[in-house]
């Protein structure tokens, strides 16, 4: 089966609820993936989160970057994981910050 990179949208420690329907919505057409980024010390509860909700395997970037900055850090760890991975395709929420991220990484 094909893996499919869900970019998991959260704030203040918790996951968004339109990234939990995306890692659903991924298990129909291959084996879902969660991207986790900036989390801090909340990565590996959201990583949990995202594995209740079917996700095989959770990719996690943390750094000072993802904190200074909204969406260039998350571009560049989004396109490098896609790069290693080789999904069959990238799921990103329609938040603003994810079309722009989707955006770019396109």
């Amino acid at each position: 089966m094909a893996e499919i990179l869900v970019l998991v949208d959260h704030a203040d420690g918790a996951v968004r609820k339109p990234a939990l329907e995306l890692l659903t919505l991924a298990r129909r057409i291959g084996e879902p993936s969660a991207v986790v980024l900036g989390a801090g010390d909340k990565a590996a509860e959201l990583a949990a989160k995202a594995a209740e909700y079917g996700a095989a395997k959770v990719y996690v970037a943390d750094g000072a970057e993802f904190a200074d900055q909204l969406v260039v850090p998350k571009v560049d760890a989004l396109a490098q994981i896609a790069k290693t991975a080789a999904p069959a395709a990238v799921l990103v929420t329609s938040s603003g910050e994810g079309k722009e991220v989707a955006a770019r990484v396109a």
